[in-house]
Parts: C-alpha cells; sequence; structure tokens
C-alpha cells in the first residue's frame, strides 16, 4: 500500500472533493495524511485520514475572511478583489504551506503529495530537482484555465476558436491581458519565491498551476471542456467527482408529488455564495410562482435567508438541503449560480441548466454549458425574474437542451473519476524515484 499526503486550499468547494479522494484511498488500505485548516479537521478524520493543521500564520476560518482582509471589501472593483485574494489568500500562503508540506514529509514519507489546483505551496517543490520530492497530481475541481492557441484568455468567458483568425485573436488576447491584468500578481508570485531562494515561475501563474504537477487531472469529461490542440500530455479527464451515495434518507411526506406530472425545477445558490438569496432564488421563485405545470425546489444551503423577503409561492418548498442523489433523478431543469460539482452532477444525470455565474470562475463554467449546448448562460450573477422565466421554459420546451445534457451524461458515464485518480496515482507511484528528499 501506499501513502498520499493530500494538502488542500481552506474552502469547502476546494478541501471537500479532496476529502472524498482520502475517503476512498483511505478504503483501498493506503495512508492518508490531510493537510488544511483545522475546521476540517473532523471531517478528514472521519474519512479515515490522519490530519495536520495548516500552521497558525494559515489556519483561519474561509467565513472570516471579510474580517481578516477589511481592505479587500473597500477596493473599487470585482476585478482588483480578485487580485487582492490571488495575492494575499492564494500567493502569501505558499511559505508556509511549503513549510507544513516540509514538516509532514519528515515523517510521513509520501508516495505523492495530492494538491487542489489553487493550493501553490507545491510551487517551491515543483521548481526544485525532481528527485528531491515525491510526485505531486494537481485535482482540476473548475473548469480547466489553462491558456492555449485555441481558447480565450480565461475569466473573459469567450467562446473558443481554432480558426486561423480566431488563434490570433487568442495569442493576442492571452499576451495582452497576462500582463494587463494580472502583471501585478505575476510579479507577486515571482517576487515571493526569489526571495526565498527559488526561480521565478516558468508561465503565467495559472498555466503554471496545471502545467508544473507531475499530473493534472479534470474532475470533469472532454466533451464538457474546450478543445485544445496544445494540450499538455499530463492533463487528463477523469469523469465528475460526486457526492457519496446518501444514507438513511427518509423523504419529506410531499416527495411523491415530484413524480405528479409537473415539470420539475430546482434553484441553488451552493454552499458559499448563498448570504443573498435576492440574487437567484427569489427571482426564481418570483418567475415561476402560479406556474400549474411546474413546482419548484430551492435550497438555500443552511438556514432560510431572512433576506428573502417573500411569501413561498404555492408551487415551491423551500429547504435547507436534499441529497443530489435523490433529488436530481428527479428534476427537469436546474437554475445555479455555476458551482462546478454542482453543474457536474447535474450534466452527469442529464439536467439541463440556466447558470447564472459572475464571481470567482463561475462565468467561465457557465460560458460552458451554453458552448455545450447543455443550457443557456444568463449572462451576470443578478438575473431578472423573467429573464430567468424564459431560459428555464426553454429549457423545458425546446428539446435540443435536454439531447444535448444527455449526451453528456453518457461521456461523463464512461468515466469513474475515484477509479481513474487510483489508477493514475498508483502508475506514478511505480515510476517514482528510488530515492526522495525533500526539498
Amino acid at each position: 500500500m501506499a501513502r498520499y499526503l493530500i494538502a488542500a486550499t481552506a474552502l469547502p468547494g476546494h478541501v471537500l472533493p479532496m476529502l472524498a479522494i482520502a475517503q476512498h484511498l483511505v478504503g483501498l488500505g493506503h495512508e492518508v495524511r490531510v493537510h488544511t485548516a483545522s475546521r476540517f479537521r473532523a471531517q478528514a478524520e472521519a474519512a479515515g485520514a490522519t490530519f495536520t493543521a495548516f500552521e497558525a500564520a494559515i489556519d483561519f476560518d474561509h467565513r472570516e475572511l471579510d474580517q481578516r482582509f477589511p481592505q479587500r471589501q473597500r477596493l473599487p472593483s470585482a476585478h482588483a478583489q480578485m487580485c487582492f485574494g490571488l495575492k494575499h489568500f492564494f500567493a502569501d500562503a505558499m511559505a508556509a504551506q511549503r513549510a507544513g508540506l516540509r514538516a509532514i514529509l519528515d515523517d510521513f514519507e509520501a508516495d505523492a503529495i495530492v494538491v487542489d489546483t489553487m493550493f501553490c505551496g507545491t510551487f517551491p517543490l515543483l521548481l526544485g530537482p525532481r528527485e528531491q520530492r515525491p510526485a505531486v497530481v494537481a485535482i482540476g475541481i473548475s473548469a480547466l484555465p489553462l491558456s492555449s492557441c485555441d481558447t480565450a484568455f480565461f475569466g473573459t468567458a469567450l467562446p473558443p476558436s481554432s480558426t486561423p483568425q480566431g488563434r490570433v485573436r487568442n495569442r493576442a488576447m492571452n499576451a495582452n491581458l497576462k500582463q494587463a491584468m494580472f502583471g501585478e500578481v505575476q510579479r507577486y508570485f515571482d517576487a515571493l519565491l526569489t526571495c526565498a531562494g527559488l526561480p521565478a515561475l516558468p508561465d503565467f501563474f495559472i498555466d503554471a498551476m496545471v502545467r508544473l504537477p507531475d499530473l493534472y487531472l479534470q474532475l470533469t469529461a472532454a466533451s464538457f471542456e474546450y478543445p485544445r490542440s496544445d494540450l499538455p500530455a499530463s492533463v487528463r479527464f477523469v469523469g465528475p467527482l460526486l457526492a457519496p451515495a446518501s444514507r438513511d434518507f427518509t423523504p419529506p411526506d410531499w416527495w411523491h408529488e415530484l413524480d405528479d406530472g409537473r415539470s420539475v425545477v430546482l434553484v441553488t445558490q451552493g454552499t458559499l455564495a448563498n448570504q443573498n438569496p435576492a440574487q437567484l432564488i427569489g427571482p426564481t421563485l418570483q418567475a415561476l410562482a402560479g406556474a400549474k405545470d411546474i413546482q419548484v425546489i430551492a435550497t438555500t444551503g443552511g438556514p432560510l435567508p431572512a433576506a428573502l423577503g417573500m411569501a413561498i409561492p404555492a408551487n415551491a418548498r423551500v429547504l435547507p438541503f436534499l441529497p443530489y442523489d435523490r433529488l436530481l433523478p428527479k428534476v427537469h431543469a436546474m437554475v445555479t449560480n455555476g458551482g462546478y460539482g454542482s453543474v457536474n452532477h447535474a450534466l452527469s444525470l442529464g439536467v439541463p441548466l440556466a447558470v447564472a455565474g459572475a464571481t470567482e470562475e463561475k462565468p467561465e463554467i457557465a460560458a460552458r454549458v451554453a458552448w455545450s449546448g447543455a443550457g443557456i448562460n444568463l449572462g451576470n450573477g443578478q438575473p431578472a425574474a423573467r429573464q430567468i422565466g424564459d431560459a428555464v421554459r426553454r429549457l423545458l420546451s425546446e428539446p435540443t437542451y435536454r439531447q444535448r445534457a444527455g449526451t453528456l451524461r453518457e461521456d461523463f458515464a464512461r468515466h469513474h473519476a475515484l477509479g481513474e485518480i487510483t489508477a493514475a496515482l498508483a502508475a506514478l507511484h511505480k515510476a517514482a524515484p528510488e530515492s526522495v528528499e525533500t526539498a
């Protein structure tokens, strides 16, 4: 059996997929150590892994980010806030993450380090000699951000193009926007590395997150990602990583109504961006209120927010949570803010989507839904009720959306993410150098 060190950025959408991998590896008899913020200790240990918390400097609760970085909220634009986060949440964590990894590796001889996309503490290892570190495997937990001659700059949410004219556009856009939008962030990463006696990154920092690891395993099927003729061989698609099957589920007394012939529409803002239900849940309830042929299920990811500010329509149910493996097979369309896990789970069951992505990488996920033909990109994070209503009725009435979602479902079904991740790790273990000294 092998030993694996799993390190994750301390955000739920980053940690939870890594814990699912940890639990699977433990179940196969491997020894697993998890390294992330201490608030995830109980979940890591419940998965059967041992746990080492981050160093104190970076061991804080993600729900306290605004209090910890109050200056971020005062910045004038979403882009400025994003750059601040990249510098002070991700880049600044590198030194403490590196120290944490080194301390663990002193007494835990890992055969591989497995990290989420944005965990930058492996950069120092990856920039050093290969024989002085274990294999490093990154897990692509969101849309693939890698630059390509065939894709527009990640973040613009523009469709890909591999025509001669499109490639000219892509090359110019990638070169210009890397500098214009993120040149300051690039210099910040490089300065931290060189101050630590390490080389600067050999590539744009986002591309380095994909290219530097020995393997990059993307959690979707190739049909839900833009094709790239220059995709590195180290990037592999392993299919979606779905939540484990729910246990001890007691259906509510109205559950049978989901099979009464009406179309079921699910609306969710996920587990993090759910403090303001007026962004998506409220407008969807308003848009579909009174529709006799539609019933709406809204999941809030927590207690019903007081800010909902409206009576629940007679054709709607609002709940904190329902397990997707039970609910999604009964859903005919889904309205979402574009969380990668939720979108992949819906597509794995052939559910077409209306996506309102506005923050982080969500506009890129929304763009991929539209590009794939499996849904509608609403184009902003707070669409009007009429826009949502029109989109939902199109998803329900125009068969091409469900047909394209069904094609993706078939492609997803060819994969088993946990099995493919395990096989990739095993192959790396067999090919690893005989002697490893940590950097």
